[in-house]
């Protein structure tokens, strides 16, 4: 089995310590999207910015963010996976939702047949994810 994590996630551990990510990382393979990274780095870096991070803080969660980072295998948008983001999709789903989505079906495509279970908090990539036949794993935040 395969754990696609995407950035609610991750930001949730990262920024409060959330520990439901254990979840997603007991799994043998954790994998997600290269856009998950800039995700998170865009969000730490605005926080930052509006003092809702000190100095401190921001530099542990990069460490964070970092660890968490070097546990996932991350694949790139390729031309594929922009395309399919590109076509209809069940529900209505924003951009990064449908690039998320399109990452996790090309990951699901090319395990040969092994499950690919998607972690998220958010309820727009929970409702596209179970739209498209695929299982959802949605923690309670501790």
């Amino acid at each position: 089995m395969v754990a696609y994590i995407d950035s609610s996630v991750v930001l949730r551990h990262v920024l409060v310590g959330d520990v439901s990510i254990r979840h997603a990382l007991e799994f043998p393979a954790i994998m997600s999207s290269e856009l998950m990274e800039i995700e998170c780095r865009r969000v730490l870096l605005r926080c930052r910015l509006q003092d809702e991070l000190t100095d401190e803080t921001f530099v542990e969660a990069v460490r964070r963010l970092d660890h968490v980072l070097d546990g996932i295998d991350l694949l790139e948008l390729s031309p594929a996976i922009k395309r399919r983001a590109m076509e209809s999709f069940p529900v209505s789903v924003k951009t990064l939702d449908a690039l998320h989505l399109s990452t996790a079906l090309a990951i699901g495509s090319t395990m040969d047949g092994e499950k690919v279970v998607l972690f998220s908090l958010d309820r727009a990539m929970i409702l596209g994810t179970s739209a498209l036949g695929m299982e959802t794993s949605l923690s309670s935040p501790s």
